[in-house]
């Protein structure tokens, strides 16, 4: 256990230090103000609606949909392809650690990395909604907390697959082209096929949404969350065998 939280440390200062990983924490910080501050000076001009209510849930929509998803594929590149190609890899595999331990470690920090990101959306689009007048009662707190909660779980499955999908490279800058390639192939296949999106964790980036519904069935919840769970351990699984038997 003490060498599973050492790596887990280790890995998140690496992840914590890294420009990129900086960089897409401030943006994501900043970038709620600025869609607030737009919204509030557009409003007397275009007849917009200020930030309201849903404001919360509309940024976590954008994010979930593009922001997340490239912070995830950039990041597994710096875990697992980059590190193959340094060698750094070979050299956290002489340690007294075993190869789950150390894989453990890489996707225990950037699931970390992942609710950070949401927390602090969460947080800073609830300040905005205060200073803009439209602070949200606790009812409408407890909602976004169970959407924030769902996203935090779909892009965790999310992280699993591309995860998986990075034990076949050996460069980052591979793993990143065909990566998104494969997210964007994956988020326009279900307008050609329905029945697609029912098996593909891509699909569930605005999964958050229905929790929102109250005419949303406690049946197909349960449905979605079983099939996020299982993706999440599937890919998981899939991703330590690959990774224990290659060569680093």
């Amino acid at each position: 256990m003490h060498s599973i939280r050492a790596g887990y440390i280790n890995e998140l200062m690496l992840m914590l230090y890294r420009k990129k990983t900086a960089m897409f924490f401030i943006f994501s910080a900043i970038l709620p103000i600025l869609m607030a501050f737009a919204l509030n000076s557009l409003q007397p001009v275009l007849g917009l609606v200020a930030v309201s209510r849903s404001f919360p849930h509309q940024m976590l929509d954008i994010y979930t949909a593009v922001w997340i998803p490239l912070f995830i594929l950039f990041n597994i590149g710096d875990l697992f392809p980059n590190e193959i190609a340094s060698r750094t890899l070979k050299l956290a595999l002489l340690r007294p650690n075993t190869r789950f331990q150390v894989y453990l470690a890489k996707v225990a920090a950037l699931a970390t990395g992942i609710a950070a990101l949401l927390v602090m959306l969460g947080i800073v689009t609830l300040i905005c909604n205060l200073f803009a007048g439209s602070p949200l009662g606790l009812t409408e707190t407890f909602g976004i907390v169970k959407a924030y909660f769902a996203a935090l779980v779909a892009m965790l499955a999310l992280a699993a697959l591309f995860i998986f999908v990075a034990q076949f490279f050996k460069t980052a800058n591979a793993f990143m082209v065909f990566s998104i390639v494969l997210y964007a192939a994956a988020k326009l296949a279900p307008f050609f096929s329905s029945s697609i999106a029912a098996f593909s964790p891509a699909s569930y980036t605005n999964w958050h949404m229905l929790w929102l519904s109250s005419t949303v069935s406690a049946g197909r919840l349960l449905t979605g969350s079983l099939f996020l769970v299982s993706s999440c351990i599937l890919f998981f699984s899939l991703g330590y065998y690959i990774f224990d038997r290659k060569e680093v």
